[in-house]
């Protein structure tokens, strides 16, 4: 069987695609499912570590019992800490003890290493791990793990609860014990020196001897008066001076002067009130007056009789301050011995009185301790409950079914992956220096047409026979730069023929590669250009004839096998009418002027289908060259029906409407075209543009020039 390069090359690729991705898919498949399976069983638990009995200063002085709770860290410690594993690993059934006996020399250490203990943010939720081989022996360890270490926690408690109440069990008597015995010497001193208590007032030597000098500061503050009277009163009888003030008050004067000030007063109202004229005719101003001199003349009486009283008061005022003078200094001379007198005394009893003092305050700290001592006690002994840790289980651990890791599906997923990408790497790897550089662009003549046959007549070249030489240029293979699909396409080929795997879909060209091709053709290759991007098909379009144009009912007949009718556009109805002005009657509407003068009259399609065929694709490649366009070999007939029947396609035609505009469609013609549609509900022919967006370009173009 014979191979075409391009053929080999793809051969060699999917060679070297399925070996380099079989090897890496296996081994890395291999790899992932020989790692044994770990498992993870995991158990929740709630862990209150409790809290401490603890000493705190207080503000006034020594010091008072706090609860200070424990670290919850410190715990997990506890929890994952070797002599705890040893214990539960001591406690495992004979089963799980040998598996675990068969993890290494020293098993302990592993099943340590595989546990994991974390607390969730702000609680005291903690979350136990244990990560092994076996998961019925995770499941264990951390069953027995929360068992062993609720054990412990209550037994760690009770003995440091114990311990911690004998302490201070031990300090309050000690302490009880040193307060006694101060208090039983500050009694014996204070009946010894017959001290009553500690306030100065209350001991009889103080109080007396503070009432006595109490007594002569009074009684020198009084001699001092006395002696200070008795001076003035001297020295007002030496110079005739009466005394500042009469020793006795007259009540009779007193009340006179008052009676007079008041008829003054009253008289004084009068003249202000009334004219002299009028008061000296006035009875009551004339009794006023004569009240007023009657109480001066009464006055003046009573003064003249006080004046010889008050001589006489005076001299038995001074005989009294001279006796109170003396009875002052005798007072004063008496106090002031006895204060002598009790002076040793005094200093003695207040040398004791404050030794006592000294005592006092050195048993009141001892007070203090021996009272802040029995509050902890009985605080300790209260809150022995609130102190007491406690271990919840909130889920236990179990067996998995399922391991942890590795994930075998997931692992084996990125396997394939991996080999998938690596393979195509591998593939662009050797592509790359396998790859041969293209040949220059030749345009090569048609050596031959297929011979006719039932399913092509005329022997016109396929669509495969003009791929196939165009993309061969000295043997070496060329693939059509913007080919969209590389999808098997049954294009025409012997009925009950397998489709040979060459057979590829023809070139899609771009909206600009339209444009420009049609810019550039000559009048007979755009007119065929026109006809295929319309549905028409290269047979269809060479065996047209004058007579199949309806120009008054704007249409196009075309007859064989897919007859249908093809509307005629602005740009399509001027193109051939231009051409047909150029023919002559029974020649065919694709054909030149020189072609007509040279054909035989009434010969129809004919022998010359074949050799119009050829000279139309030629001109397409001219056209294609000319233009600028890449792999202008490509440009085949088949590569611009193709190109509007994928432009139907992509806007969501029905396939029957797709068949109505192009003819008949193969199985394998259908199947490529209805992947090209986008997902939606599916239009008719009538809602879809029928006309590509490059040849309305060219049909401006042509316009343009026209009006020009």
């Amino acid at each position: 069987m014979f191979y075409s390069p391009a053929q080999q090359a793809n051969r060699r690729k999917l060679v070297v695609f399925g070996i380099s991705f079989l090897l890496l898919a296996v081994a890395g498949l291999v790899y992932s499912y020989s790692r044994p399976a770990m498992y993870r069983s995991q158990a929740r638990v709630q862990i209150n570590p409790g809290a401490l009995q603890v000493e705190a200063a207080v503000s006034t002085g020594g010091t008072q019992g706090a609860n200070a709770s424990r670290s919850l860290m410190s715990e997990l410690q506890v929890l994952t800490s070797r002599p705890l594993v040893q214990a539960v690993y001591d406690k495992l059934p004979a089963e799980q003890k040998q598996i675990a006996t068969g993890l290494g020399q020293d098993p302990v250490a592993v099943l340590q290493t595989g546990l994991q203990a974390d607390v969730a943010q702000g609680t005291d939720m903690v979350e136990i791990a244990s990560l092994g081989a076996n998961a019925g022996l995770a499941a264990a360890v951390v069953n027995g793990l929360i068992a062993d270490y609720t054990q412990q926690l209550n037994q760690s408690y009770a003995q440091s609860a114990t311990s911690s109440l004998a302490q201070i069990n031990d300090e309050v008597a000690q302490l009880t014990l040193k307060v006694q015995g101060k208090r039983r010497q500050m009694e014996d001193f204070r009946i010894r020196h017959n001290i009553v208590s500690l306030e100065r007032e209350e001991n009889d030597i103080l109080g007396r001897v503070k009432g006595q000098t109490e007594a002569l500061n009074k009684a020198q503050e009084k001699l001092a008066l006395t002696e200070g009277k008795l001076r003035a009163m001297t020295d007002s009888a030496s110079a005739g001076r009466p005394t500042a003030a009469p020793l006795r008050a007259n009540a009779t004067l007193d009340n006179l002067e008052q009676r007079a000030s008041a008829g003054r007063e009253e008289l004084s109202e009068l003249n202000r009130a009334y004219t002299p004229e009028y008061l000296a005719m006035d009875p009551r101003a004339r009794a006023v007056r004569n009240r007023l001199a009657e109480l001066d003349r009464q006055i003046a009486t009573q003064r003249q009789s006080s004046g010889q009283t008050v001589q006489t008061d005076q001299s038995a005022g001074l005989a009294d301050a001279r006796e109170e003078v003396s009875a002052a200094r005798d007072t004063v001379a008496r106090l002031a011995q006895q204060a002598s007198g009790n002076r040793g005394t005094l200093q003695q009893f207040a040398s004791r009185f404050n030794e006592f003092k000294t005592m006092r305050e050195e048993l009141s700290p001892l007070e203090s301790l021996l009272r802040d001592a029995t509050q902890r006690k009985a605080r300790q002994e209260a809150g022995e409950a609130a102190r007491r840790p406690s271990v919840r289980l909130v889920e236990p651990a179990f067996a998995p079914r399922d391991p942890w890791s590795p994930q075998y599906t997931r692992d084996a997923a990125i396997v394939l992956g991996a080999a998938l990408l690596l393979a195509l790497l591998t593939v662009g790897v050797i592509e790359f220096f396998n790859r041969t550089d293209a040949a220059p662009t030749m345009v090569l003549a048609q050596a031959h047409s297929p011979a006719p046959n039932h399913a092509n007549p005329y022997g016109i070249a396929t669509g495969y026979d003009a791929l196939a030489l165009g993309n061969q240029v000295n043997g070496t293979p060329r693939l059509p730069r913007h080919s969209p699909s590389q999808i098997p396409l049954a294009v025409e080929h012997t009925p009950g023929m397998p489709l040979l795997p060459t057979q590829l879909a023809p070139r899609e060209l771009l909206q600009e590669e339209i444009a420009a091709l049609l810019a550039n053709a000559t009048p007979q290759a755009a007119l065929f250009a026109h006809l295929l991007l319309r549905g028409v098909s290269a047979a269809e379009a060479v065996a047209l004839q004058p007579n199949d144009v309806n120009i008054d009912a704007r249409s196009v007949h075309l007859a064989g096998v897919s007859a249908r009718d093809l509307p005629l556009d602005d740009v399509l109805e001027g193109l051939v009418l231009t051409h047909l002005a150029a023919l002559g009657e029974g020649a065919c509407l694709l054909q030149s002027a020189g072609q007509v003068s040279g054909a035989i009259a009434g010969s129809g399609v004919g022998p010359s289908a074949s050799a119009r065929l050829d000279q139309l694709i030629t001109e397409l490649l001219y056209a294609a060259h000319d233009a600028g366009i890449d792999q202008p070999t490509e440009i085949t007939p088949d590569a611009l029906r193709h190109t509007y029947a994928a432009f139907l396609a992509r806007q969501g035609i029905r396939l029957a409407d797709l068949a109505r505009a192009m003819g008949a469609l193969k199985p394998e013609q259908a199947a490529l075209y209805s992947g090209f549609a986008p997902p939606g509900q599916r239009l008719s022919l009538e809602q879809v543009d029928r006309l590509v967006a490059g040849v309305m370009a060219s049909g401006r173009v042509l316009h343009g020039q026209s009006v020009a």
